[in-house]
């Protein structure tokens, strides 16, 4: 729908409006640029006739062309290659399926917190390789100044699963080697070279 592209051309070029005024310091027109953003989005999710994020918004266009390709296939169902993780702009991506909206979604972790959860993850890893609940991660995690979301070390963990850096045990939790740092650069290193 032609209306839909716009907006979403529209929600993207006002990301890169933010994302300059930010750099600036200008914040009252981050402010007013986010305002803006969010009742873009709202409008595409009227269009769309769903309550969620708009699925279409953001990445490039290989990117949604694969989406498309995806949920075509797929009818609704989770596409296949779902969790997908990769890295950009400096931080870790997480694209999911959200059952509930039906559509993709993504988390980011930032490399400082993606360094100071492996951090944390070598630290336990330094008294036995577990295994450590998430629970016991994310308390050490944030056993420093700076707090950093759960979700971010959830979907790290979610990440080295998949790279086969860690093993979860059951309900157990993790199973950390003790060279959790090595693999871990190394892990992100080639994903950064994609």
């Amino acid at each position: 729908m032609k209306m839909l592209d716009i907006l979403v051309k529209a929600e993207s070029e006002l990301r890169e409006v933010i994302a300059e005024a930010a750099r600036a310091g200008d914040y009252r027109a981050v402010d007013l640029g986010r305002a803006v953003a969010v009742g873009v989005r709202e409008l595409c999710e009227r269009i769309e006739g769903r309550g969620g994020r708009c699925a279409k918004a953001g990445g490039d266009e290989a990117e949604k062309a694969e989406g498309k390709r995806q949920r075509r296939t797929h009818k609704g169902n989770k596409p296949q290659g779902l969790p997908r993780f990769d890295v950009r702009s400096g931080s870790l991506v997480k694209i999911g399926w959200s059952k509930k909206r039906r559509c993709e979604y993504s988390h980011k972790v930032p490399k400082v917190a993606f360094d100071a959860i492996v951090a944390a993850m070598a630290g336990l890893a330094k008294g036995g390789n577990g295994p450590f609940t998430a629970e016991i991660i994310i308390d050490k995690v944030n056993n420093t100044e700076e707090i950093i979301p759960a979700y971010q070390v959830y979907v790290v963990l979610a990440a080295f699963r998949a790279w086969n850096v860690i093993s979860q045990i059951g309900r157990e939790g993790y199973k950390i080697p003790s060279d959790v740092g090595e693999k871990a650069q190394s892990v992100w290193g080639e994903m950064r070279g994609r």
